[in-house]
């Protein structure tokens, strides 16, 4: 009986662990479930945010009529420009309450029909103003758009590596729907048409630009007559494709690039506020690269350091590096004109690379050969003779090389060395003094035969009949 309670009281401990573990799994399963609900809403709004982010209201300006003023509003982003929606508020600035002015709203509307031109316009009766009372306008804009999805996903890609996060981003963008802004505008509205504009002006500080090809060129647009940079646009209408980057600013614009070819580069600003534009142009000549000490040595020896000098006339050296490559050599990039290489250890082959900027410069390398040094080369004939004093040129390839030893193996009296030996470059020059010796039995003529051999243990023999002088 006792033995038949235990196992009852067995069963119900099991019994309530089984319990346990079901309401543990649709407790954690809620929890997961409730994980993945917030991390769909927190990527909702990341994603909505990141898309929202990618459309920006720029500037309004008012261009004014006889009887009417135009209110353009611009904007720039990755939105379709059919699914726009836009107000303009108006609200009086300091109006007596006498004069009772309220808020007064504007529906803005395309002003082409270009997809590329994202400007929008209010057209404004004045007889909506007092214009006797010379009350300033504070202005603002509400805008609803749609993501346009290609525009999107390019400026995703622009700002993340990441594919897998781009992806994400844009599948919740369906969820996202019509993103809104509004925004108020520092500049107010003058109905009665505000103060008279100062002359619009365009000037550059460098009219001609002389520059070596494929390196960067900058100008500085000087701009008079516009204050803010939201009234200004600046676009190159002549040698556009030599430019590489414009953005208009005041009281300057830099415009840079790099220079390719030659050309004319004419650009237009126009103030917005008025549309009223002026052009401004400036010559680009493209001069090629030209060393300040051509590279002329194509052959280096095992064994031996080497340095290449990478200067270019007008370039200065702190923009300058080399880049190291071949077989012969651990590749890499050396800062500066100089590349200084230690004891070359192996044959092969090395190239250098000039780089300014970090940029390849078109024409400016070299190529060099490693091999191992010949043996010693003597003159085939005496470079000079004293009756029976023979001359003869030595030759030693390899900067850390010399002659170890001279033997003489017949015909010959006594020989040595004349002065220090010549250095070129990775040769060594040595002029060597040799003496017949007397011929048996008087014959007119002596065979003379010797050898040199060098540090690298190379060897050469030499072997010719010369006459000999009484």
């Amino acid at each position: 009986m006792a033995r038949k309670k235990k196992f009852q009281a067995r069963v119900e401990v099991y019994f309530i662990i089984y319990i346990a573990t079901i309401v543990s799994f649709f407790a954690i399963e809620g929890e997961v479930k409730h994980f993945k609900d917030n991390q769909k809403k927190i990527l909702l709004e990341v994603s909505k945010d990141k898309i929202q982010n990618l459309v920006t209201i720029r500037n309004a300006t008012d261009i004014h009529s006889k009887d009417t003023i135009n209110l353009k509003v611009s904007l720039d982003g990755a939105f379709s420009k059919d699914s726009f929606e836009g107000t303009v508020h108006l609200n009086p600035i300091d109006a007596p309450e006498e004069l009772g002015l309220e808020e007064l709203s504007y529906d803005l509307a395309p002003k082409n029909q270009d997809p590329d031109n994202k400007t929008f316009i209010a057209i404004i009766p004045k007889s909506d103003f007092d214009l006797k009372a010379e009350i300033l306008y504070r202005m603002s804009a509400e805008i609803s758009v749609m993501p346009d999805e290609a525009l999107v996903q390019l400026e995703l890609e622009k700002s993340y590596s990441d594919k897998t996060i781009v992806h994400k981003i844009m599948d919740a963008m369906t969820d996202v729907g019509k993103i809104s802004l509004d925004k108020q505008f520092q500049n107010p509205l003058d109905p009665a048409g505000g103060a008279i504009q100062a002359p619009f002006t365009l000037t550059v500080d460098r009219p001609r630009i002389s520059i070596v090809e494929g390196l960067p060129w900058e100008v500085r647009v000087i701009i008079g007559g516009v204050v803010d940079s939201d009234d200004l646009e600046i676009s190159a209408i002549k040698g556009g494709n030599l430019v590489g980057n414009l953005n208009a600013g005041t009281p300057v614009t830099v415009v840079t690039g790099r220079g390719r070819k030659d050309g004319q580069i004419t650009l237009r600003g126009t103030r917005l506020s008025d549309e009223e534009y002026t052009d401004v142009d400036f010559q680009l000549q493209v001069r090629p690269p030209v060393w300040l000490k051509a590279p002329s040595i194509t052959e280096a020896y095992v064994g031996d350091p080497y340095m290449f000098e990478g200067a270019l006339r007008d370039i200065p050296s702190s923009e300058t590096s080399i880049r190291v490559g071949g077989t012969a050599v651990r590749g890499g990039i050396m800062p500066g004109t100089l590349a200084q290489l230690p004891d070359l250890t192996e044959e092969g082959n090395i190239t250098f690379q000039v780089l300014v900027d970090g940029r390849d410069v078109k024409g400016m390398n070299h190529s060099l050969t490693v091999v191992k040094p010949p043996a010693p080369k003597v003159s085939i004939n005496p470079v000079g003779r004293d009756g029976n004093y023979l001359t003869f040129e030595i030759t030693t390839y390899g900067k850390n090389n010399s002659i170890r030893r001279f033997r003489k193996k017949g015909g010959i009296g006594s020989n040595r060395q004349l002065g220090e030996a010549q250095v070129l470059g990775s040769r060594k020059v040595y002029r060597w003094e040799v003496e017949l010796e007397e011929p048996f039995d008087n014959v007119e003529s002596q065979e003379i035969k010797f050898s040199v051999d060098d540090q690298n243990k190379s060897a050469t023999s030499y072997r010719k009949i010369f006459i000999y002088n009484y």
